[in-house]
């Protein structure tokens, strides 16, 4: 429980549990795992509907009413007048990006010097010229925010938005719960392979289908969902693997477990830099799957590493994919190696606890001022 020494954090972010997603879950750690602090969330309600307040972890949770969303990015009005009157409370203001939202309403009131400190998650891609005008307010905001994290040192040195800032911004990795994970390698028990994630065009499942041409005896299991599942089923039918190919949808939490535990390679494919970390990489290394990953200029092949973990290769090219996957397979003792590795970075890097002190830290240094 909070005390009155706590410094009191405003989360601001796009949407906010039970919508579930990658900030979305990233937040909801912080604001159930951090205990010397005091959180209240400022986000957008999901679709259209009028505004309201709700308490969620016990956290006051202010959903701002929304028209709609365009370009995935809710419109809400009343936006800035709730950040205003929320930032009366706080020590400090987390954002969380990409949300245009939240930016333009920082800028409408300029005289608040609430410190504030923003994740980076990723930038805003794929969104065409729509996106132009916000290109110089995200700099006045960014060049106004106190502290900046990211989540991997690629993201730090490598993206556009971020390298001017490399000297107010930290390196926060996501973590994960660790208690369970154990120590030492597994060997491959047959050639089954896993994806789990969205049916997005980013995330390149297209290609992991295509590869499966190229693997012989070869399962994939694709699990989640998304837009592009009839056109994937459709390709693996065109390309004669469906009979090898299951798409499981969502899943439950023990079901994607059992996936985990069944599967020898897991998969992510991904060819867009809308994927800046991959956390679903530690989720399958915790349970001691080397990986294929893809060589983005984000944190994807930082999680995990190209010939220690697994093997990286270039974006959109399933015949690397499935020569990356088949020279795992082909060598138990290399495998086990590769495994043991990916359950040790896991340990070593990627811990919830890790993230949380570290984030607690941020906030206890910008309160003191």
């Amino acid at each position: 429980m909070a005390t009155a020494r706590d410094p009191r954090v405003l989360h601001v972010c796009k949407h906010y549990h039970p919508t579930t997603g990658g900030i979305e879950n990233v937040v909801r750690s912080l604001v159930t795992g951090i205990d010397d602090a005091d959180f209240r969330v400022l986000t957008a309600r999901e679709g259209r509907g009028r505004g309201r307040v709700d308490a969620v972890d016990g956290a006051r949770v202010v959903r701002a009413g929304s028209l709609g969303s365009a370009l995935s990015t809710p419109l809400a009005p009343a936006f800035p007048l709730h950040l205003r009157r929320e930032r009366r409370w706080a020590d400090v203001v987390h954002y969380h990006l990409p949300f245009p939202v939240g930016p333009a309403s920082a800028l409408l009131d300029p005289r608040d010097e609430t410190p504030s400190v923003v994740t980076f998650h990723d930038d805003i891609v794929g969104k065409g010229p729509a996106v132009y005008p916000y290109a110089p307010v995200l700099h006045r905001f960014l060049d106004a925010a106190d502290r900046l994290l990211v989540t991997s040192p690629n993201m730090r040195e490598e993206c556009a938005r971020v390298a001017p800032y490399r000297d107010k911004t930290d390196v926060v990795p996501l973590g994960i719960e660790t208690d369970d994970v154990p120590h030492g390698g597994r060997r491959p028990e047959g050639r089954a392979l896993l994806f789990v994630g969205r049916l997005v065009p980013f995330k390149g499942v297209r290609h992991l289908v295509a590869a499966m041409a190229h693997l012989d005896d070869a399962t994939l299991t694709v699990v989640g969902a998304g837009p592009e599942r009839a056109a994937l089923e459709a390709r693996a039918a065109a390309r004669g693997v469906a009979d090898r190919v299951t798409f499981a949808g969502y899943v439950s939490e023990d079901r994607l477990e059992r996936h985990y535990r069944e599967a020898d390679v897991f998969v992510l494919p991904s060819v867009g830099a809308n994927e800046s970390f991959g956390i679903v990489q530690l989720e399958a290394m915790a349970h001691g799957l080397p990986v294929v990953n893809t060589a983005l200029p984000t944190g994807v092949p930082y999680v995990s590493v190209d010939g220690e973990t697994g093997y990286t290769v270039e974006p959109g090219d399933p015949a690397a994919i499935a020569d990356a996957a088949d020279a795992l397979l082909a060598d138990p003792a290399r495998y086990e190696r590769f495994s043991a590795s990916a359950r040790e970075r896991v340990h070593e890097r990627f811990t919830r606890e890790g993230m949380l002190d570290a984030t607690a830290a941020v906030y206890r240094s910008l309160a003191e001022r």
